[in-house]
């Protein structure tokens, strides 16, 4: 049971035997008045709070009779009434802290280890439920700027960043739960208005969704989509590249084969990359030798920065491991 504040006064008294008087004393007070607030009869003022604070060592949380884990939920509940940037950094500071002190604590062989490690679960797991309330937080007003901006430029398609945020606002359906119905609006658009927009957000949504098979089967259909697949071009090199993306991930060789080499006649150097970035992990040996020899060569010409560079580095560097581990197990 939680302690009155007037309770709470009289036990850090005795525990550090000081007297009624004496903590009277220190605040101007009678000592008539520091009794009655511990037999409950009335609370001491706002303003002599942070004084009895400090008179006792304690922090004003700890005067309340309010512990480390009540205030983290305390402050945990607050953010999410809040929802702002300020409730969440104070309860993320406040957890951390915590955590710290626990782990300090933990190292130092002090305290009871179990029960410190249950505080320290709990802790950790409103830590996690911040993440993911903040995570959700954020989606949702990504979600409402995507949509604005969609409505907005409804009737101008010249926008540069009239599919980009198309796009973006199918994938932040899929984050934010909606991906089912999101697929199947895409689905219907296809349908009723084949063009290459409504096409590409339809393999964008299935690719969200990991369905590469479904997009490999709609890639080769008649009608509509092969009219707007055939030739290819700059124009529908996007398509192009979520049909590449899906056979690489289902290792479908055959369709890579038939098709890749004419998209790669109308590639600049910066799409031919990332088409043989899609095929590292599909072929090994010598193919997977002229892979990597190709976007060595590429890799100066695409521009990216020193970070995305490394990166790709590395990646090229790990299909080099991997295939080096497959061979020696197949000669073990």
């Amino acid at each position: 049971m939680k302690l009155t504040i007037g309770e709470k006064i009289a036990l850090l008294r005795k525990e550090k035997n000081i007297t009624q008087t004496e903590l009277a004393e220190y605040l101007f007070l009678a000592p008539q008045t520091v009794s009655r607030w511990e037999v409950g009869c009335g609370a001491p003022e706002i303003t002599l709070l942070p004084k009895i604070a400090a008179f006792f060592g304690v922090s004003i949380d700890e005067l309340f009779g309010l512990t480390s884990l009540e205030r983290t939920e305390d402050l945990v509940a607050k953010y999410s009434v809040l929802r702002d940037d300020h409730s969440f950094q104070e309860a993320m500071e406040y957890i951390d802290s915590q955590i710290q002190t626990i782990d300090a604590v933990l190292k130092n062989g002090a305290g009871d280890s179990a029960e410190l490690e249950r505080d320290r679960d709990q802790l950790e797991a409103e830590k996690t439920h911040m993440w993911i309330q903040q995570g959700r937080e954020a989606f949702q007003r990504a979600f409402a700027m995507a949509d604005c901006f969609v409505q907005r430029t409804e009737k101008n398609p010249e926008n540069p960043w009239y599919l980009p945020m198309r796009l973006q606002l199918d994938q932040l359906c899929s984050n934010i739960g909606k991906d089912r119905e999101t697929l199947s609006a895409r689905k219907k658009d296809f349908m009723e208005h084949p063009d290459e927009i409504s096409l590409l957000r339809y393999l964008s949504m299935l690719d969200n969704r990991q369905e590469y098979e479904a997009i490999l089967s709609i890639g080769k259909e008649e009608g509509p989509v092969r009219e707007i697949l055939f030739p290819p071009s700059e124009k529908n090199l996007s398509i192009w590249w979520q049909l590449i993306h899906a056979a690489a991930e289902m290792s479908n060789t055959d369709f890579i084969e038939q098709h890749l080499p004419l998209v790669l006649q109308v590639c600049g150097k910066k799409d031919e990359f990332d088409f043989l970035m899609c095929l590292l992990n599909v072929y090994r040996d010598e193919q997977l030798a002229a892979i990597k020899g190709r976007l060595r060569f590429l890799l100066p010409e695409v521009s990216l920065n020193q970070y995305f560079e490394e990166k790709v580095k590395e990646r090229i560097e790990e299909t080099v491991q991997i295939e080096n581990l497959t061979k020696k197990e197949i000669t073990c």
